[in-house]
C-alpha cells in the first residue's frame, strides 16, 4: 500500500492531533503519585535558584546518596521561569508537548528501520496511543514521561549512527543517551539496547561469513525457505527458557483477572500487565515476529530486534517498570505485525483498506479503554486539599509541616512550598533529596556519613555504589509524631524545626503507613494542647508553638 509523502504528513499530523486531544486535562490539578514529589524538586530549584541535591555529576544522574534524575525537575522549572507561569502550568505545558515528542521520535524510529510511511505511520500511532505513555504524559511530572518521549530518539540515533558514522550523528547519540541518563534510573537497562546492537553486529558478520565459506548450504533453496522457520523457533524456545528459568512468571503469580501459580495463569498475567502499557501492539508483536524471522536481505535490524526482545525478557522481573521501556520494541515489532496483516490482503486492495480501518480503530478503542481504567486509578490531589496547600503557602517559612499521611504531606508541598515531613511522598521514605532541598541536611553532613557499597552487594536496583547509613528520615518522622505530651527530643527540633501539624480528619490522633494505622501521640497532645487555626473539614493545621495547656483524658482517635 503507497502512500504519498502529503498523505504521510497529513496522517501523522492527524495522530498528533488526536494525541493532544487524548491529552486534555480531566482533572482540575495534576495527577499522579511522582508528580508531586518532582514538582516538589522543581519548587526548590524556582526558590533557590539551584538544585540543592546536586553535589557532584553523580548527583545529576542520581547516582548519589540523597540525589534524583535531574533533567524532569531542571525542565520543570526552566520551563516555568522562560513561560511565565507557575508549575503546574509548566507541568500541563511539557506533559503536553511530550505526546507529540514521542510520536515523532517513534516516526523517525521507525523510518530508520524500515523506509515505509505506512509502516512509520503505523509505529508512531501505536507508541502514541499506547496506554502507559498516554497515562503518564496527562497533566504528570513523573519523570518517566520525559524518558518515554526520549528513549526512541535514543534508538533512532544508533541506528542512524551505525548507518552513516560522523561526529553530527554521534554527538546526537551521545546527547540523548546522557539526558535519557539524567531522566530516570531506569536508563541502567539501556545497557541491553547496545549489548544487543553489539550482539547483532557480530550475527550479521558471522551470517556472512557462512554465506562465503559454506555457499552451496546457505545459499540453496531448501535451506533458505526453512531457516525462517528455524530462526523463528530459536526465538520461541529462547524466550520459554528465559521466562522459566530467570523465575520471570513467579512475578505474575498474582492479577486482576485471575491468581495462581499455574503457568497459563501467569502467562496471561504477563500478557495483561503488558497489554496495559502497550495496548494492541502486544498481539501484533507476535505476527511482528514472525515477519521478522521471514524478512529477506536482513540487515542489522532484524537481529537487532530479535535480540532486544530476547534481552528484555528477564528484565519483565520489574513487573511496575517494564511497561515504560519496552514500548519502542513492542512498537516496532507492533507495526511490523500490522504491515504483515495488511500484506495478506495486498491482492484485494479495498480489502487492505477495511482492515488498516478496523485494526485502526481496535488500537484507538482498546487504548481509549485502558486509558480512562488508568486515569481512574491515579491519585490526583482533592480540592480540599488544594485549599490547604493556599493557606499553608501563606504559612510557608522557615519552619516545618509534619504531616500524618505522606501523600498529603507532598502534595501540600508541592502547592503551598513548604517544607515537610515525612519526605518521599507517599512512600515515606528514609532517604529523598528533599532533605537537601528543605535544609534538613547540609551537603558537609551527607559526605562525612559515606559509606562505599561492596561491588558483591550491588544490585540493578542499587542507585548509587555508596549509601549514607545515619540518615534515617523516616526514622525521625515517626519519632516526632510519637513525642509524648508534644515534647520533641531536641535534636530533632533542632534539624527539622517542626512547627505545624497536617492532620487528616479521618485519623485524628493518628499516622498512616504502608497500609497500616499508628498511634500519633503528638496529634493526640495537639488535640488538647495546641491551636488550630486551620479547618476544612477534610485537613486541619495544628500549630504546635503553643504554651502548655492543662490536658485532661485521651486525645481523640483509637491507637492500635
Amino acid at each position: 500500500m503507497k502512500v504519498g509523502r502529503r498523505t504521510t504528513l497529513a496522517l501523522l499530523g492527524a495522530i498528533l492531533v488526536v494525541s493532544l486531544l487524548l491529552r486534555y486535562p480531566r482533572s482540575e490539578h495534576e495527577v499522579g503519585v511522582d508528580s508531586f514529589f518532582v514538582h516538589v524538586l522543581a519548587q526548590s530549584i524556582v526558590a533557590d535558584g539551584r538544585a540543592e541535591w546536586i553535589l557532584n555529576p553523580f548527583s545529576f544522574f542520581g547516582w548519589y546518596p540523597l540525589s534524583y534524575p535531574s533533567a524532569g525537575p531542571i525542565l520543570l522549572a526552566s520551563s516555568a521561569d522562560v513561560v511565565g507561569v507557575d508549575l503546574e502550568g509548566s507541568i500541563l505545558l511539557v506533559a503536553m508537548l511530550l505526546g507529540p515528542i514521542g510520536i515523532l521520535g517513534a516516526f523517525l524510529m521507525a523510518r530508520e528501520f524500515r523506509d515505509e510511511p505506512v509502516f512509520a505511520l503505523s509505529v508512531a500511532f501505536l507508541y502514541g496511543m499506547a496506554p502507559r505513555f498516554l497515562s503518564f504524559t496527562m497533566w504528570s511530572a513523573s519523570t518517566r514521561s520525559l524518558f518515554m518521549a526520549l528513549l526512541p530518539v535514543l534508538i533512532w540515533a544508533l541506528l542512524a549512527y551505525y548507518r552513516r558514522r560522523s561526529i553530527a550523528q554521534f554527538a546526537v547519540l551521545a546527547l540523548s543517551f546522557t539526558l535519557l541518563t539524567a531522566t530516570h534510573r531506569l536508563s541502567v537497562l539501556l545497557s541491553i539496547v547496545f549489548v544487543s546492537f553489539l550482539a547483532a553486529s557480530i550475527v550479521l558478520v558471522a551470517l556472512r561469513i557462512l554465506r562465503v565459506y559454506f555457499p552451496r548450504l546457505v545459499l540453496q533453496n531448501s535451506f533458505r525457505r526453512i531457516a525462517p522457520h528455524l530462526a523463528l523457533l530459536a526465538i520461541v524456545v529462547m524466550a520459554a527458557v528465559m521466562l522459566v528459568g530467570t523465575n520471570v512468571l513467579e512475578e505474575y503469580t498474582y492479577g486482576e483477572i485471575a491468581s495462581g501459580t499455574e503457568p497459563q495463569v501467569q502467562i496471561l498475567n504477563l500478557g495483561v500487565s503488558v497489554a496495559r502499557s502497550s495496548g494492541v501492539a502486544l498481539p501484533l508483536t507476535l505476527v511482528g515476529l514472525v515477519v521478522t524471522t521471514r524478512q529477506r536481505n536482513k540487515t542489522i535490524r532484524e537481529p537487532f530486534l530479535a535480540l532486544s526482545f530476547l534481552g528484555f525478557i528477564p528484565t519483565l522481573l520489574l513487573r511496575d517498570y517494564a511497561g515504560f521501556y519496552i514500548l519502542p520494541l513492542l512498537a516496532i515489532l507492533g507495526g511490523l505485525g500490522f504491515r504483515g496483516v495488511v500484506d495478506l490482503f495486498k491482492r484485494r486492495p479495498q480489502m487492505v483498506r477495511a482492515v488498516a480501518i478496523i485494526v485502526t480503530l481496535v488500537v484507538a478503542a482498546f487504548s481509549t479503554y485502558v486509558l480512562s481504567v488508568e486515569v481512574g486509578r491515579t491519585p490526583e490531589i482533592a480540592s480540599a486539599t488544594y485549599d490547604t496547600s493556599l493557606y499553608g503557602k501563606t504559612l510557608a517559612t522557615r519552619y516545618t509541616f509534619v504531616s500524618n499521611e505522606g501523600l498529603t504531606g507532598v502534595q501540600f508541598a508541592a502547592i503551598s512550598g513548604a517544607r515537610i515531613l515525612p519526605v518521599g511522598g507517599a512512600g515515606t521514605t528514609f532517604q529523598s533529596p528533599e532533605l537537601l532541598a528543605f535544609g534538613f541536611y547540609s551537603g558537609d553532613e551527607l559526605n562525612q556519613d559515606l559509606v562505599q557499597v561492596s561491588i558483591q552487594t550491588l544490585t540493578i536496583e542499587s542507585d548509587s555504589i555508596w549509601i549514607a547509613p545515619d540518615i534515617q528520615a523516616e526514622r525521625d518522622w515517626v519519632l516526632i509524631l510519637q513525642s509524648p505530651g508534644g515534647d520533641i527530643a531536641p535534636n530533632l527540633e533542632a534539624r527539622y524545626a517542626p512547627a505545624f501539624l497536617l492532620e487528616l480528619k479521618s485519623a485524628p490522633g493518628q499516622f498512616l503507613a504502608y497500609d497500616n494505622v499508628y498511634c500519633s501521640e503528638l496529634g493526640r497532645w495537639a488535640h488538647q494542647s495546641a491551636y488550630q487555626i486551620y479547618d476544612n473539614g477534610q485537613e486541619t493545621i495544628w500549630w504546635l508553638h503553643s504554651p502548655d495547656a492543662p490536658t485532661s483524658g485521651v486525645g481523640p482517635g483509637t491507637c492500635p
